[in-house]
């Protein structure tokens, strides 16, 4: 007789045929798969292992066409099941042509039995041998030979509880998520597709809302009244500590721990003048009165056993890991023979759990032996949850095992700690209660109240295991009531109210669980989904929704609310767990199901409006933003994005709210425009633009140098008084030339040196006043700092240098407009005012300077110099 059975995956397989085979397996391939023949018990046995799913829901193909089908109809068309893998389910109805029984023996939950079905529904296309199940929740030998030995029936309802599942989730996504995309991609250009999903979209709403009181949080001031008080001296405090026998911990000495805190019982105090008053009745407070004290003894229990959920928030709090990664290294300890099964809902023990032969096990492993040890010499009492749900054991080790043995046969780095923490889980659950002394101190000071608390462990107990939730002691000094204690310091210290907290994935895995969004096995999935479509992402231990992630739920939250909270997919998920009951027929679960996702399609598309109008504006704005050549700033009309739009008919500034929002504003018609993101407009303008070379453009107003404000926008940086007139001199410059010239524009300019980077230093000469220069000239030729001033002894240094004779031919007394000037002079001034001329002329031709000039007709220097 030969029987066939089949694992959920190959790693299993081989542990099984190893285990049943004792170890004279001879491994084939059927179809380049491997598989394991062996013999038990007198027949002959074949093991596959499977890869998951090797079937999958989908729709007809003619529905398979986004732009030609209407998302809606995808609710009432009934997907089919296809072959996913060839390869295996050729394997499957291989080995089933050879078989007189088949067993399958993927794990035990709603998924494996659904791929157990898979396989069972490929070979009975082929074949009608009996076809039974093996349960085990573990791959310890004991347990798979157990299993084998007594078989039973599959589980049908089982396994359409994820059928179930499938389809509902497939109907609702695929339609949502087609509705949804084409919508917004009717009013924005975005190759994006914004995945709705039945569990994946609850989930990033809880951390959307989260997110959103976070933003809206606004920080309120309080103030607190805090006390640092002082025990007795030393050596009083030394007597009365051996009359009451106080603990070895507080006796050790010195003033340390002789001064304690205490806090006004008011609190947070969010009246400043209640406060004040207060702290006013406290003023001189020298020493406060002891006016009760209580001392109480509290234990902590050791934790429940963990099922699956508990198991991912521990790993993700304690050791960081995510959800799925942990989820994946329990997989793997359970495939190597370390661990239990991990997808569980239970959290206790059933009553014939041999307990004492594993704890023997871990006493003798060194790390582990003096826990282990301790719990052997007492009866053995796990402290167990409330709920069994009749599907695997609790998690936990399976046998003892070193880090390095871990590591060699589970290949992922976070291996050992996840071991580590199911078996230290797994004997703190066996050990007694934690006994803290917890001490209380009501204080009196000037009448007015003040509370210090303490706490101190006496008995470690199961914390002794457990390292991750070990609570340091906040020690007091011993005091007896009526005691008086010194005041070294009194505060009154302003604070402001902070905001929520990012969610945790342990939170977010409770938040889930709380709300029937996913499974025990799947909760990990949906949070990895939202991390794939790029709307979630984990830093550090919190988790935070990405812009994309934020846009979907703000616009889903304003419209169709329903989406984004909980209730309807918890209500889906009851069904699906009723057919797993038995409490509800497969088709009419559909039915109910597929009703409950029509009502929200309904309202889908009776928003639609309203939803695409807001994420495609919000997808609009957030291309707007990444453009930072074209960004122009926030629309005041609608709160979108205002940018430069380039058209074939010319340029404009308009909003990304259009066609709602037809706020535009127009630009210069020629020349490259850059946006000076440090300039801002003081007559509100949208934003200032610099026009080539030439001018300055605010967004919404016009040409900087027709603004009675352009001075008080652009003040020249002088660098000293101009020699002819009251002004002063600043530096202008050119495409060509550059020369200091007068702020009253009385004519007088000066000359600098014409190569190099010139910069204006805030020093100035001891001489002259001016302010200095530094110059530095390509190459490797040093820097200079020098007085430019001609007319200054320290200038003409700098002048008189070997090199510099090229720069004399404008002299000081060079002038643009005085008929005094020399006649040496006159070149050098008719050169620079020809330099300064031709610029403003061609500023002048530009058709925007052409028609300001009607209201301003001088341009005036200062401006020019600035807008450059």
């Amino acid at each position: 007789m030969t029987v066939v059975a089949f694992a959920e995956k190959n790693k299993a397989a081989s542990q099984i045929a190893s285990i049943l085979g004792e170890g004279e397996v001879e491994r084939i391939t059927v179809e380049g798969l491997p598989a394991y023949e062996f013999k038990w018990k007198g027949e002959e046995w074949l093991v596959m292992g499977l890869s998951g799913h090797i079937m999958n829901y989908d729709f007809p193909e003619q529905y398979n066409k986004w732009n030609e089908v209407n998302p809606g109809v995808l609710l009432g068309v009934d997907p089919q099941k296809l072959v996913t893998r060839a390869d295996y389910a050729a394997a499957v109805k291989n080995l089933a042509k050879r078989a007189n029984k088949i067993v399958l023996a993927c794990d035990y939950d709603r998924e494996g039995e659904n791929i157990g079905f898979e396989a069972k529904t490929l070979a009975e296309e082929v074949t009608n041998v009996p076809v039974e199940r093996a349960r085990f929740s573990s791959l310890s030998p004991k347990e798979v030979k157990k299993a084998f030995e007594s078989l039973i029936d599959p589980d049908y309802n089982m396994a359409m509880a994820a059928e179930a599942r499938q389809i509902l989730d497939l109907k609702m996504g695929a339609a949502f998520t087609r509705f949804v995309t084409l919508s917004v991609r009717e009013r924005a250009r975005t190759k994006d597709i914004l995945s709705i999903g039945p569990c994946q979209t609850p989930t990033c709403g809880f951390v959307y809302e989260r997110e959103k009181a976070i933003r809206a949080f606004q920080a309120k001031d309080f103030w607190k009244i805090t006390a640092i008080f002082s025990a007795e001296s030393e050596k009083e405090e030394g007597k009365e500590s051996e009359k009451k026998g106080e603990k070895e911990s507080e006796k050790k000495g010195g003033k340390e721990g002789r001064d304690f805190e205490g806090t006004h019982r008011a609190g947070n105090i969010h009246d400043k003048e209640k406060a004040a008053e207060i702290f006013k009745r406290l003023k001189g407070a020298k020493e406060g009165v002891v006016a009760k004290k209580t001392v109480n003894e509290t234990k902590t229990s050791p934790p429940n056993p963990l099922n699956t959920t508990e198991f991912l928030k521990r790993a993700s709090k304690f050791l960081g890991i995510s959800p799925e990664l942990a989820l994946e290294v329990a997989e793997q300890l359970y495939l190597a023979g370390f661990t239990s099964y991990p997808r569980t809902e239970t959290n206790k023990y059933a009553d014939d759990f041999d307990f004492k032969a594993l704890v023997f096990d871990f006493a003798r492993h060194e790390e582990y032996k003096p826990f282990a040890e301790s719990i052997l010499i007492a009866p053995i009492v796990p402290k167990n949850g409330e709920k069994d749900a009749h599907d695997h054991p609790p998690i936990h080790p399976i046998r003892a095992a070193s880090r390095g043995e871990v590591s060699s046969a589970v290949n992922i780095p976070q291996a050992p700690e996840v071991y580590d923490l199911i078996v230290r889980h797994f004997l703190a659950n066996l050990m007694p209660a934690a006994v803290f002394e917890k001490t209380h101190l009501h204080l009196l000071v000037h009448e007015e109240p003040f509370d210090s608390s303490g706490t101190v462990l006496k008995d470690s107990g199961w914390l002794e295991a457990y390292p991750f939730e070990n609570k340091k002691d906040k020690l007091l000094p011993f005091v007896e009531e009526g005691q008086k204690v010194g005041i070294k310091k009194l505060s009154n210290t302003k604070s402001k109210t902070s905001p929520p907290k990012k969610l945790t994935e342990a939170e977010l895995l409770t938040l889930m669980d709380k709300n029937g969004i996913g499974t025990k096995a799947t909760a990990p999935t949906h949070i990895g989904t939202n991390k794939k479509r790029g709307y979630l992402e984990t830093k550090g231990k919190t988790i935070s929704i990405l812009d994309t992630g934020f846009t979907l739920m703000e616009g889903l939250s304003l419209t169709v609310p329903i989406l984004v909270r909980p209730e309807i997919r918890a209500k889906i998920e009851a069904l699906i767990q009723e057919v797993e009951d038995g409490k509800k027929e497969f088709e009419a679960a559909l039915d109910e199901g597929t009703a409950l996702i029509k009502e929200m399609y309904a309202q889908l598309e009776a928003n639609k409006k309203e939803l695409t109008s807001s994420i495609a504006g919000t997808i609009k704005d957030e291309a707007a933003l990444e453009d930072k050549k074209n960004y122009i700033g926030t629309c005041k009309a609608c709160g979108h994005v205002l940018r430069i739009v380039q058209t074939d008919s010319g340029r404009f500034v308009g909003c990304t709210g259009y066609p709602d929002c037809r706020n535009s504003y127009p630009l210069p018609k020629a020349g490259a425009l850059t946006v000076l993101r440090s300039k801002e407009c003081k007559k509100g303008g949208a934003a200032v633009l610099k026009v080539g070379n030439k001018y300055n453009w605010a967004v919404g107003v016009g040409p900087c140098f027709t603004c009675d404000l352009e001075k008080e926008c652009y003040p020249p940086e002088t660098v000293g008084p101009c020699p002819e007139c009251d002004g002063s001199m600043f530096l202008i410059t050119f495409k060509d030339t550059r020369f200091l010239g007068c702020t009253k524009r009385c004519g007088y300019t000066h000359s600098v040196p014409k190569t190099g980077k010139l910069t204006l230093l805030d020093k100035t000469c001891e001489t002259c006043g001016w302010k200095l220069f530094r110059l530095k000239e390509e190459g490797d030729s040093p820097e200079e700092e020098f007085c430019i001033n001609r007319r200054c002894q320290e200038g003409r240094k700098y002048w008189k240098k070997p090199g510099k004779g090229a720069e004399t031919r404008i002299k000081e007394k060079a002038s643009i407009s005085r008929p005094a000037a020399s006649s040496a002079a006159k070149p050098a001034a008719s050169s620079a005012a020809s330099s300064a001329a031709s610029s403003v002329t061609s500023l002048a031709a530009s058709p925007e300077v052409t028609q300001a000039k009607r209201k301003n007709s001088k341009i005036s220097a200062a401006g020019l110099k600035k807008s450059k």
